[in-house]
């Protein structure tokens, strides 16, 4: 999974320059929910929660949603995304490898289906 997060990092870098910082900031509150819901959900189903959280599986799913978002949206969109990602369609159906989607584009259709309007703000 670092493997991949070191891929992301040349799109992360075009995306910088082509549409400024507010990508950093996707990247940011993706990751706070993804993490944050994986350690709740491990902690509520009483799992070991650093073996979860060192493996980078959630970061993974957050910067992929993260990517996916327009880059002026709002802090909660990208939060509750990254926390639909992990909640509801990795750990609600047994996490890593139980999954039934994948969780990035889960919580996408999630953020596409709650919040519309704010994921046509793209920058021209």
């Amino acid at each position: 999974m670092r493997q991949v997060l070191l891929a992301l990092l040349p799109g992360i870098g075009v995306l910088l320059w082509l549409q400024g910082l507010g990508i950093l900031l996707n990247l940011a509150w993706a990751s706070l929910g993804a993490l944050g819901g994986e350690a709740l959900s491990l902690k509520l189903r009483q799992r070991p929660i650093r073996p979860a959280l060192s493996d980078t599986s959630a970061l993974v799913s957050a910067w992929l949603l993260a990517l996916c978002l327009p880059p002026q949206l709002p802090a909660y969109v990208p939060l509750l995304g990254g926390l639909f990602a992990i909640i509801v369609a990795k750990q609600l159906y047994g996490g890593l490898g139980h999954n039934l989607f994948n969780p990035a584009m889960a919580g996408y259709a999630f953020v596409l289906l709650a919040f519309p309007l704010e994921l046509t703000r793209w920058p021209t």
